[in-house]
């Protein structure tokens, strides 16, 4: 007995040897894995999510949150900063117009940035990193993509990120600078547009809100991304620089963005209905109007533009508040100031044609790449027109005029703010006979107009070349609270909120990452070294 007692278990075990684990704790009944991958359902979800939050959009039935987590990243902070809009500044976060960083607002900027963005990411590249399948291949490559689009904005707020060890498991990873950042996201950005340039099926179509899984389309947005990088840093290294920029010109490398059709946006489609963020800080709180800074120029140059980005006051004129508004707006404010045109269809943009144009003319300027730089602004030019629907580009290509100069009789909500924008500045009008310098500060002040509503992308710009002028902040003590020089007309980068240091002892490696302290007036690895300074 005590021989069977003992033998039963034994055969038992055996017999379990020869049988599969998986096998017989598979539920017959439930999905694989291998099953989800079929039609996209695996990555289809995160995958959505991704494209929602690279600049955060909503939707008809969720328009507060994302609202919200637009106003912190574009709205509120770049696109007040640049003088796109003027602002209530009064939000939950303190008041905006001191550039004062509350913890709360920087670890909810981070999470706007980043955090949120790779969530999605990682249930995407966690199925994918080690796969051999094409089609596995295809769709890390896309989410890459993706993945560059939002975090090189999170790179160029911070500067310092999770970039190459992102998704490799560490609970507490480490940070790269941001040079370390450019170099790594390039190079990725290579290796998608060389994996896609050859792929002939639609990658995760049913759930692509941008190009309908078009892989061609995704490799012109990597070269236009990698384009748009490469030209950035090219003061601070000129070789790295010219590489990309040589391979993303490539023809055979699949082109870049060129035309209306190929533009990265999001906007509502059959897939998913989505809703413009903008709406809420715009209409709901009555918060977002005509910045004074973009009110001078298109008003100085007459640009026809300004009737596709804002809307005119019932007497047909347009009525502009200045930027890092002190006061919270008057109920006058919000009803007679020019709000931005916008509605629930409108899309949000990641790369349009026309900016590739001016990466262009910046990269023949300086002799990174052929071409004319004249051509290729007024290239740049033309695009932009063609795609607000604005007429009359030749007329403005020769124009002399300059931005005006504000003064109390053109804000009639602040009347004790003026500030001169002409002196220094310059026309629309192309002179081959100028300056390198002088063609610069041109090429980027249409970019800057071209740009809008993209409002990162033109902070960024600003602080990296230090055009276009800018007005003055309306609070002449903003610099304070970040630590800046006096005469600083926008901060330089976002810092880091506590929170972040207590949950990564890497943080404290941030200072020397960033070459100075984590605070606002730090400057980013790649603002040039020889920034000019407005005149006053």
């Amino acid at each position: 007995m005590k021989i069977r007692n003992y033998l039963i278990p034994v055969f038992s075990v055996l017999a379990l040897a020869s049988c599969n684990y998986e096998q017989i704790n598979t539920n017959i009944y439930g999905v694989t894995e291998e099953g989800m991958k079929t039609g996209g359902l695996l990555y289809g979800a995160p995958f959505m999510d991704m494209q929602k939050l690279v600049i955060p959009i909503g939707s008809p039935t969720e328009s507060t949150g994302p609202g919200n987590d637009l106003a912190n990243t574009d709205i509120m902070s770049a696109g007040n900063y640049i003088g796109y809009w003027g602002m209530n500044n009064n939000w939950n976060f303190n008041t905006e117009a001191t550039w004062n960083f509350t913890d709360a607002r920087m670890s909810y900027a981070y999470q706007n940035f980043y955090s949120k963005l790779f969530r999605a990411w990682n249930d995407i590249y966690k199925h994918t990193k080690d796969s051999e399948d094409p089609a596995d291949k295809e769709v890390r490559a896309v989410a890459n993509i993706v993945k560059a689009v939002a975090w090189l904005r999170a790179t160029d707020v911070f500067g310092p990120i999770v970039y190459t060890n992102a998704g490799n498991g560490d609970i507490a990873p480490k940070l790269d600078s941001q040079e370390a950042v450019y170099k790594a996201m390039l190079a990725d950005l290579k290796d998608a547009s060389e994996l896609l340039v050859n792929t002939a099926s639609k990658v995760l179509p049913s759930y692509d809100l941008i190009y309908d899984g078009n892989a061609s389309s995704w490799v012109r947005l990597a070269n236009s991304l990698m384009l748009r990088m490469a030209v950035r840093v090219h003061f601070k290294d000129e070789a790295l620089a010219k590489e990309y920029i040589t391979f993303a010109l490539d023809p055979s490398h699949g082109g870049v963005i060129e035309t209306v059709a190929q533009e990265a946006k999001i906007r509502s489609t059959d897939k998913l209905p989505l809703m413009n963020s903008m709406l809420p800080t715009v209409e709901d709180y009555g918060e977002c109007r005509l910045g004074a800074t973009i009110w001078a120029y298109m008003q100085g140059y007459k640009d026809p533009r300004l009737l596709a980005y804002f809307t005119a006051t019932s007497n047909g004129y347009f009525v502009p508040i200045p930027p890092t508004n002190y006061n919270p707006l008057s109920t006058e404010a919000k009803n007679g100031a020019s709000k931005p045109k916008v509605d629930a269809a409108s899309p949000l943009f990641w790369m349009r044609a026309s900016e590739v144009s001016f990466l262009k003319a910046e990269a023949a300027l300086y002799k990174l790449a052929g071409g004319n730089p004249k051509d290729l602004y007024e290239e740049g030019v033309t695009k932009s027109f063609e795609e607000n629907g604005a007429n009359g580009v030749a007329a403005y290509l020769q124009t002399d005029d300059l931005p005006y100069d504000i003064n109390r009789s053109v804000l009639p909500y602040n009347r004790e703010y003026s500030c001169k924008l002409s002196p220094g500045n310059v026309a629309p009008k192309w002179n081959d006979a100028d300056s390198d310098e002088v063609k610069l500060q041109k090429i980027i002040t249409q970019k800057y107009l071209a740009l809008y509503p993209n409002a990162v992308e033109a902070w960024t710009e600003y602080r990296r070349t230090g055009y276009p002028y800018l007005l003055k902040p309306a609070y002449d003590k903003a610099y304070v609270s970040i630590g800046g020089e006096e005469d600083a007309i926008t901060p330089e980068r976002f810092r880091f909120a506590p929170a972040e240091y207590g949950t990564n002892p890497n943080m404290s490696e941030v200072p020397a990452l960033l070459g100075g302290e984590d605070q606002g007036a730090t400057k980013l690895w790649w603002v040039r070294n020889n920034r000019p300074k407005q005149p006053k």
